[in-house]
C-alpha cells in the first residue's frame, strides 16, 4: 500500500475533520455523553474543527495519504504547547460548538475529557522532551491494515528529529490499549469513568521514541 506522511496544511483541516469525525463516530467517549447521533455529529465536527483551528499554530498535525486523500492523522502538542486562552478559542467560533448541542451536556462532556486526560498532561509536565498525542486516527474503512501503526511511527521519527525523547497519550477502549501496547506503549494509570449508567476504561499510556 502506498502511503504519503507529511505535515497537515492548513486549507485541508476540514478534509481531516471529516476523517476523523467518521473515525470517531461511534467512540464510547462521545457515545455515552451523546447518545443521539445526530447531535453527536455536530458535536464531534464543532469540537474538533473549532478546537484544532484554535491551536492549528501550536500542534503539530501529521497526515497519511493514499492517492492525495487523507486516511490518517496525529495530532500532536509539543513539550512547549499552552492552552489557548477563553477569547482565542471564541474568536475561532467555540461558541457554535454550544449552538450545535445540548449545553448541559456538553459541559459534563468537557469535565470529563479534562479529567481524563490529567494523568498525560500532568506525565507531560515532568520532563522537557515529552509530546502529547491528542488523537491519532485512520478513516474506518482502512482500519486493520497497518495505516495506524505506520502513522505512529512517523511521528515518532518527526518528534525525535525535533529533540523529542517520549510520546504519551490516552486511550479508552480494549481494542485501541491492546493497538497501543503491541506498538511499545506502556500502561502508568488506568481508571473507569461512568456515566449515566455506562463505563469505560481509560489507559494513559507512555512510550521512548
Amino acid at each position: 500500500m502506498d502511503i504519503e506522511f507529511g505535515v497537515l496544511k492548513r486549507e485541508d483541516l476540514k478534509e481531516a475533520v471529516e476523517m476523523s469525525v467518521r473515525a470517531y463516530e461511534d467512540y464510547a467517549y462521545f457515545a455515552n455523553y451523546f447518545p443521539d447521533t445526530t447531535e453527536r455529529l455536530k458535536m464531534l465536527w464543532a469540537v474538533m474543527y473549532r478546537g484544532w483551528l484554535t491551536y492549528f499554530k501550536q500542534a503539530r498535525f501529521l497526515t497519511a495519504r493514499i492517492d492525495g486523500k487523507i486516511v490518517g492523522l496525529a495530532e500532536l502538542e509539543p513539550p512547549h504547547f499552552e492552552r489557548p486562552s477563553v477569547f482565542q478559542f471564541l474568536i475561532h467560533g467555540w461558541l457554535q460548538v454550544y449552538l450545535d448541542v445540548n449545553f448541559k451536556r456538553m459541559q459534563t462532556w468537557l469535565a470529563m475529557d479534562e479529567s481524563a486526560g490529567k494523568p498525560c498532561h500532568d506525565y507531560k509536565k515532568s520532563g522537557p522532551d515529552i509530546w502529547y498525542v491528542g488523537s491519532l486516527t485512520v478513516d474506518p474503512p482502512l482500519q486493520g491494515k497497518g495505516i495506524g501503526t505506520r502513522l505512529l511511527d512517523f511521528a515518532g521519527d518527526y518528534v525525535r528529529e525535533r529533540g523529542g525523547k517520549q510520546l504519551t497519550l490516552f486511550t479508552n477502549s480494549e481494542k485501541n490499549i491492546a493497538f497501543y501496547t503491541k506498538c511499545g506503549f506502556e500502561t502508568f494509570h488506568k481508571c473507569e469513568i461512568a456515566h449515566d449508567g455506562k463505563t469505560m476504561g481509560s489507559w494513559s499510556v507512555k512510550k521512548s521514541v
